[in-house]
Formats: structure tokens, C-alpha cells, sequence
């Protein structure tokens, strides 16, 4: 008998390994987690949902973070201008002094605070 974290765990794989299928790579290039993340693209909340999932792991969101943050952004813009009809909001985000906010780095310290 499984416990509940173990269920949830074999579920998640079998759900991104099901997700990562589906998508269109090209085998050119060389390492796997670069090609996925590139090609995601979002367009309903199972992108999102997919994207969010791929970093619960620490390791893995230190070692592609650049990538990471590319395309955190692309979906919090999908997420405003699709879902939500934002069009107003300038994409980066800018603090008040005008230096780029890290939405990722945001998001990241959120998850890990609770």
C-alpha cells in the first residue's frame, strides 16, 4: 500500500512524462531539460501547472534557472493577458526604482515561506 506523498509523487511523474511527450522536440539539442523548457508553450492551466510542478525540486530550479525565469514570465503573461484581459501592466515587472523584479525569485521565496 502506497502512502499519500508516494501516490501524489508516482502521479506527478506519470503526468510530466505524459505532458513531455506530447510535446514537439527536436533531438538536436543535448540536454533534455533545456529542449522541454523551451519548447513549453502555454495555453490552458495544465502548461502552467506543468511548468509550477518542475520546480519542486531545488537542484533542479538552481541549475536552469535562466531558462526557468524565461519562461516564468511568458506564463504570468499568458496568465494576465489571456486569462485575465491585462493588457495595461508593463511585462517585466519594475519596482519602484526601477529595477527589474524577479518574478521567479518571488515566487519561489513565497512557496518556500508557506
Amino acid at each position: 500500500m502506497m502512502n499519500k506523498e508516494t501516490e501524489f509523487m508516482a502521479f506527478k511523474n506519470d503526468y510530466l512524462n505524459s505532458y513531455f511527450e506530447s510535446l514537439e522536440i527536436s533531438s538536436n539539442e543535448p540536454d533534455w531539460n533545456v529542449m522541454i523548457l523551451q519548447t513549453m508553450k502555454f495555453k490552458d492551466f495544465m502548461d502552467c501547472k506543468a511548468l509550477l510542478d518542475m520546480m519542486d525540486d531545488d537542484e533542479y530550479t538552481g541549475k536552469y534557472k535562466h531558462i526557468l525565469q524565461t519562461k516564468f514570465e511568458e506564463m504570468v503573461e499568458w496568465f494576465m493577458i489571456k486569462k485575465l484581459g491585462i493588457t495595461t501592466r508593463p511585462l517585466p515587472a519594475y519596482a519602484s526604482n526601477n529595477q527589474k523584479v524577479s518574478l521567479l525569485d518571488l515566487y519561489l521565496e513565497t512557496e518556500k515561506e508557506g
